[in-house]
């Protein structure tokens, strides 16, 4: 029986499964590993798609973030996770064959909370131009979309003033998806 899709496998610090399954609530508040799929759309003059998030989201609202972002659910591989949440976030369909690898990635990212969110992270890129005005979403959850220019959003993360404009993302995680994003461009 699978179990409810709230539901996500807890992972030891080398992100490893544990065998444990818990609620995304229990999760978070424990500050437990866990893993997650970001999907980035870039459309083909070069501009990244990031979502405004919205104010009553648990993690870091009123902020920009990823295109998408959703947590990986029990028995789930990372293609089928990305596929979803480009699906349930955006009401957009792709294939396997859209998906670019980017990078995997282990963050222990601090909230405005005070509490870390740990997750072992599966970061993807879709080039593909998408027209803003398709987009279906859940405005609980997100504000709106909109289109940046890699030197701004370079710019916006590193900087001192914009800086809390942005998902905060620990580690290495920025400067690894801007070279990959200088790589592929």
């Amino acid at each position: 029986m699978e179990p409810p899709i709230d539901q996500y496998e807890v992972l030891n610090d080398q992100g490893h499964k544990t065998g444990e399954v818990l609620d995304r609530i229990t999760m978070h508040q424990q500050e437990l590993w866990h893993g997650v799929v970001n999907v980035w759309i870039i459309n083909m003059r070069g501009e990244i798609l990031m979502q405004l998030r919205a104010p009553g989201v648990e993690l870091s609202p009123n902020v920009w973030d990823v295109t998408v972002g959703t947590h990986l659910r029990p028995n789930e591989s990372t293609t089928d996770a990305a596929l979803r949440g480009v699906h349930t976030e955006l009401g957009l369909e792709f294939t396997t064959e859209d998906l670019k690898h980017l990078f995997n990635i282990q963050c222990a990212n601090p909230m405005p909370n005070g509490t870390t969110h740990k997750v072992f992270g599966h970061v993807y890129m879709i080039n593909k131009d998408v027209d803003l005005k398709t987009l279906h979403f859940n405005p609980e959850k997100i504000t709106r979309f909109a289109w940046f220019r890699l030197d701004e959003l370079m710019t916006g993360v590193g900087g001192t003033e914009t800086k809390k404009k942005f998902f905060p993302r620990a580690n290495n995680y920025y400067p690894q998806l801007f070279e990959a994003f200088q790589t592929w461009m």
